[in-house]
């Protein structure tokens, strides 16, 4: 089978998470193809696929528009029809069997028009059958259980799916009109033929789970990157802190202020892209730009991010409890969920902002103090054992394809 696997390329996660498919695909015999664009499809690359580059919009649009929810900025109709054109171009080239998509939404358009099956990779909330809304009564009041909390979330879900249909999809559906392909609604863009939720329903519970969708469990990163160097200078009567900048990075809020941050602790912080060589440093603060967590996270006591899925269940899997400093609402909603699950504790961009970083580090501190964030880390990473991930995406991907 081919299979061309399209991400959005300026988010390691999306990335990611399809390599990690891809590498077992590989392993079955399947040909992959990677395309896209954006500075991580170097990480695809690296681990032996070829890639292919395609138009999409400037990393800087999707990191202002992502913080700033001005949601409507994002795609001009001219633009998507030039990145569904691209996409028609690659299939008449590569000739895929399958297109496997992770946060690119004309790709799921140009395949219809193409006659090709899709699977899509994605997270509950960016789904029209999440439970949670983003703006959640429950996450406010830190429970699910206050009276007629269901019912708001279900309205508040409603007007966000609404909300997300007229904002950012309303192109897409006028260039699917001109391409005589059917309405989609709401998030419906960012799933496929068949839908792989990259959750566990204990974090992101869904409403319902159509035919269509399986839950896979998280397609965390596992690289064969050698252990970092910093391993061998850690203390061991200080705590250590893995601190993840992340791909649309917290540098501008965390990272200038690593001193602060690192008093009484020791750190070791993931740049991602955006690493800069020969830096000063405090002592105790080592960086690295790609990190083994499979081999780092046992060596720490805490997760500080900018909470994406893929780094806090990267956490949770080592029990380990996380501080997170959002960026936008995808990853407010899941330092929300940290916070509700009393799993951590949760800001904002704008907080930290406003106040300092100053929340952060006493929350830090706090989480590394009482030990009940550390055993109800412990106790729910026992809901992500005996998943495999990469296997069960592959297993549904083979079953879907010769049913089809």
């Amino acid at each position: 089978m081919k299979v061309l696997a399209i991400p959005n390329a300026h988010a390691l996660a999306h990335v990611s998470r399809l390599l990690e498919i891809a590498k077992v695909l590989r392993h079955a015999g399947h040909d992959v193809l990677f395309a896209g664009h954006g500075k991580y499809l170097q990480v695809a690359a690296a681990d032996g696929f070829a890639t292919r580059e395609l138009p999409y919009i400037p990393e800087q649009r999707l990191v202002e528009v992502s913080r700033s929810q001005r949601l409507w900025e994002w795609f001009g109709e001219t633009e998507l029809e030039g990145f569904i054109e691209a996409e028609l171009g690659l299939y008449d080239e590569f000739r895929p069997d399958l297109v496997l998509l992770d946060n690119r939404a004309s790709a799921r358009t140009s395949a219809e028009k193409a006659g090709l099956k899709t699977v899509a990779v994605l997270n509950v909330h960016m789904s029209n059958q999440r439970r949670i809304p983003f703006f959640s009564v429950g996450n406010l009041l830190h429970s699910d259980n206050a009276p007629g909390v269901r019912s708001l979330d279900r309205l508040e879900n409603a007007s966000e799916v609404l909300l997300w249909d007229q904002l950012v999809m309303r192109a897409h559906n006028r260039i699917r009109r001109k391409l005589g392909l059917k309405r989609l609604y709401g998030y419906q863009h960012e799933q496929g033929d068949l839908s792989l939720y990259a959750d566990i329903p204990q974090f992101n519970p869904v409403s319902r789970l159509p035919p269509g969708a399986r839950f896979v469990g998280p397609l965390t990163w596992h690289n064969d990157l050698p252990a970092p160097a910093c391993l061998e200078q850690l203390w061991t009567d200080k705590p250590t802190v893995y601190l993840a900048l992340g791909s649309t990075s917290l540098e501008d809020i965390i990272g200038e202020n690593l001193h602060e941050l690192s008093q009484g602790m020791q750190l070791v912080v993931a740049t991602g892209a955006a690493i800069e060589p020969g830096r000063q440093l405090p002592e105790g603060v080592f960086l690295e730009q790609y990190v083994n967590t499979d081999l780092l996270l046992p060596h720490c006591d805490l997760v500080c991010c900018h909470g994406g899925n893929g780094t806090l269940y990267q956490a949770l899997s080592f029990g380990l409890p996380a501080v997170v400093v959002a960026t936008h609402q995808e990853q407010n909603y899941g330092g929300k969920r940290i916070q509700q699950l009393g799993l951590g504790r949760a800001f904002t961009d704008r907080t930290v902002k406003q106040k300092g970083l100053q929340p952060v580090v006493e929350a830090v501190r706090e989480v590394l103090e009482n030990p009940r964030y550390r055993a109800n880390a412990r106790g729910f990473s026992r809901n992500l054992e005996g998943w495999r991930p990469a296997e069960r995406s592959v297993w549904e991907i083979e079953r879907f394809m010769n049913n089809h």
